[in-house]
């Protein structure tokens, strides 16, 4: 009897010790399942943020080149900063407002013999972990010339550096920096470039920034590179 006794608790401890780690690792399951979904949720988020912040970006591109000052100034946060070229900072909707109107003589929407193209290039966004910020570099193709004036186009190139937060869950344009690097006319090319024509584009309609410009760079043909806000991708170290 005793004998019996002794094997019916075994028997109930082997069962009892197998039953624990059963559940135990039904519980790990679950929760390695949890973290897994939780890890989706998170990216699937930064993808669906990514996408928004590359349609404000173009979307911007689409109305500046169209003089649509209105709806761009609705890309961007109430305390955002504009910063083209040369132009210095213009501080706030209610001074990047009159900036904007001065780059078309005080009015809006497409004026007729104007060019005023601008292909926005090589999006790279990177979004903060926590989702309420992002970065983003662009590279801007701009053409623009008149109609009929004889002085033929222009070409220009640069990059963006720009960054966006989420205002009352919209992304907006939190600041546009546009580091002109030429703005040449199209006979005689970047070979003949001139930085006064890449400040008289940047100029404002005899606008006054709020503050000087935040970066010291030199457009081509000096070898200036804006900083890069994110870091190189291929490294390992």
């Amino acid at each position: 009897m005793p004998h019996r006794l002794a094997h019916t608790l075994a028997l109930i401890l082997i069962v009892s010790v197998t039953d624990a780690a059963v559940a135990q690792s039904a519980g790990e399951r679950v929760e390695a399942a949890r973290a897994r979904l939780a890890a989706l949720e998170q990216r699937s988020a930064q993808i669906h943020d990514l996408n928004t912040i590359e349609n404000l970006q173009r979307s911007f591109g689409f109305y500046f080149d169209k003089m649509l000052w209105d709806e761009v100034l609705d890309l961007f946060a109430d305390d955002a900063t504009v910063e083209i070229g040369s132009s210095g900072v213009y501080v706030g909707k209610e001074s990047i407002r009159p900036y904007l109107y001065g780059l078309s003589g005080g009015v809006q929407g497409p004026i007729e013999g104007e060019l005023f193209e601008h292909l926005q290039l090589q999006p790279i966004v990177t979004v903060a972990d926590d989702g309420m910020s992002a970065n983003g570099r662009w590279r801007a193709i701009v053409m623009t010339g008149t109609s009929g004036s004889g002085s033929g186009g222009n070409w220009g190139e640069g990059p963006y550096e720009n960054e966006y937060i989420k205002e009352d869950g919209i992304w907006k344009i939190s600041r546009l920096r546009w580091f002109g690097n030429f703005l040449v006319p199209y006979e005689g090319g970047w070979l003949n470039a001139d930085p006064e024509m890449l400040d008289k584009y940047s100029e404002g309609g005899g606008t006054s920034p709020d503050q000087p410009s935040s970066t010291d760079y030199e457009p081509y043909p000096a070898a200036s590179t804006p900083p890069f806000h994110y870091e190189n991708p291929g490294r390992t170290d």
